[in-house]
């Protein structure tokens, strides 16, 4: 891989992060499993990826990128931003590679993944905070595909992971703007203070939850399941996790007539990355497509947490089946004249500017520009029909998508694979 290209792909992906019909006729409907006499199936039983015969050709040759910039703290110090971007491109490699039992690609995957990548990307002063929370919800995802349980090097990666998670749940300042109305320490007293609704300060983003949680506990639910995998005792700080995210979602979600639902709606109105947003009466400003779209592998970590909690699995199941009716009804909009999607910036269908800068006149992301997130492939997560059917229309006109982004025509090969996924 070419130096140019890399240094490419991972500005274009920096801005990708950071920037980071009826109900009937649209509702989803999921993959069917097949059940088993005198076995109670598990949605861990019932693999997102089934088909063993694609090309991950390009997927390897990332993972053997990946592995040489994490071998050294000098190779980190040349490519500090792939702490970023490695967690997004490699999170669906790694789902389908356990759930194909693709060989080939566990083997990479293990060789890249170490405790030693752990302790270099903690000493790496260049990525910052959030890189490194969006990392270790990586590793701990490969930790729970994988497993833990009879591997010494393994338990030492989950045990780092789970202290560094726990410092950021319990002890770490965890303000997010510095005009907030309270001082918090921990990422569990700024959850406790926004779910009691409380005032936060002025401007409506300040009782915002942000990636700076989300990424958190994300991780926790992903250790728990690990845990309980290992049949350890579980920790009652990664069960009290589990449980402020589901109140999140129970008590911040808007369900709007049974075909949509929003994280705190209008939370983001007087923040300036949306302040070019163009609004229609009754609207509000909503999450961008691309932040939200990791919102499908938290469902996913969810529902396996609560797979014995009937009311709460059903509630999040429900949030699955609408959040799969808004990507393919308000985000990914398909023109049948011409076999092609046109993607909306906003999880609403708005598809106005994304982080405009008003003052310096700067219009941010174009409308239908937002949309290099449906090639990382996260949406996959949701494990739905329609959005099989989707990533299958999108497939067959691939070189089209890439013609419109050149963060996805530098590193086509590799964005085909993971469209190509099944």
């Amino acid at each position: 891989m070419k130096s140019s290209t890399v240094i490419f792909k991972v500005t274009l992906l920096f801005i990708y992060l950071f920037y980071s019909s009826s109900f009937c006729l649209a509702m989803p409907t999921f993959k069917s499993v097949e059940q088993t006499q005198n076995k109670k199936i598990f949605i861990s039983d019932n693999p997102i990826f089934t088909n063993k015969n694609l090309s991950v050709k390009e997927i390897s040759k990332l993972l053997d990128f990946y592995t040489d910039v994490f071998s050294s703290e000098s190779q980190l110090a040349k490519w500090y931003s792939a702490v970023y971007d490695s967690s997004a491109l490699l999170y669906i490699p790694i789902q389908y590679a356990y759930d194909t039992q693709n060989q080939e690609l566990i083997n990479k995957l293990q060789k890249l993944f170490t405790y030693n990548t752990l302790l270099i990307v903690k000493k790496n002063s260049q990525a910052d905070d959030l890189a490194k929370r969006t990392f270790y919800f990586t590793v701990s995802e490969y930790l729970r595909r994988n497993g833990i349980k009879g591997s010494a090097e393994n338990t030492k990666m989950y045990n780092f992971i789970k202290r560094e998670v726990l410092y950021y749940w319990n002890n770490n300042p965890a303000n997010i703007w510095e005009s907030e109305s309270n001082k918090f320490y921990g990422v569990r007293q700024r959850i406790d203070y926004i779910l009691s609704g409380d005032f936060n300060g002025n401007l409506s983003y300040y009782r915002a939850i942000t990636d700076f949680e989300l990424y958190v506990m994300g991780t926790g639910v992903s250790l728990l399941l690990i845990e309980k995998d290992a049949k350890q005792t579980v920790t009652p700080d990664l069960v009290s996790i589990k449980d402020r995210f589901y109140q999140v979602l129970k008590k911040e979600v808007r369900i709007k007539d049974n075909k949509a639902w929003y994280l705190q709606p209008n939370i983001w109105r007087d923040h300036p990355d949306f302040k070019d947003v163009a609004l229609e009466k009754s609207q509000n400003v909503n999450w961008d497509a691309s932040h939200f779209s990791r919102m499908s592998a938290y469902l996913h970590l969810l529902k396996l947490n609560f797979q014995d909690d009937k009311p709460k699995y059903s509630y999040l199941e429900k949030l699955t089946t609408l959040l799969s009716n808004q990507l393919i009804t308000n985000i990914a909009s398909y023109d049948s004249s011409n076999s092609i999607y046109i993607f909306n910036n906003y999880i609403d269908g708005n598809n106005s500017n994304f982080r405009s800068d008003i003052k310096d006149g700067k219009k941010g992301i174009q409308p239908s520009k937002n949309f290099e997130h449906i090639f990382v492939g996260w949406w996959k997560m949701l494990n739905t029909n329609e959005v099989d059917i989707m990533y299958e229309r999108i497939a067959k006109q691939f070189p089209y998508y890439s013609e419109q982004s050149a963060y996805i025509a530098h590193d086509k090969g590799f964005f085909q694979e993971i469209v190509n996924l099944k």
